[in-house]
């Protein structure tokens, strides 16, 4: 019985994984005007945590669990964000689904929402 708990565990774990990948993974930054930037932190295990900055201070901090489908053809792929923690800001953080595209060999993420693009740029390697 313990062996099957423990094979239900890995299984699920593996699941969780697989719900993510590299493509995404990293540290990316948006300047999105009026001295706003943001900060994404993306794993490829599935976990984000974001950061917004006006000028010098941060205004909104969250984290949270993302999944995430392929691209295929010339479609995006999609990415669901679920926070499950956030601090500042004036707005209850909730889910969000975006497409993306990745463009300029993997340094670029394009993320819509709402007929709204942010254009990120990774950081560093």
């Amino acid at each position: 019985m313990r062996a099957l708990i423990l094979a239900a565990a890995f299984s699920l774990a593996t699941a969780t994984v697989a719900l993510a990948d590299e493509s995404v993974a990293g540290h990316w930054k948006a300047d999105v005007g009026d001295n706003v930037t943001m900060d994404m932190n993306i794993t490829p295990t599935g976990k984000w945590d974001s950061q917004t900055h006006q000028g010098n201070q941060t205004v909104r901090r969250m984290t949270g669990t993302y999944t995430q489908k392929q691209p295929s053809g010339d479609k995006p792929g999609e990415l669901v964000f679920k926070p499950t923690r956030a601090s500042g800001g004036n707005r209850r953080a909730a889910v969000e689904r975006d497409s993306y595209t990745i463009g300029n060999d993997g340094q670029e993420l394009r993320l819509t929402s709402g007929g709204d693009t942010m254009v990120f740029q990774k950081q560093g390697q």
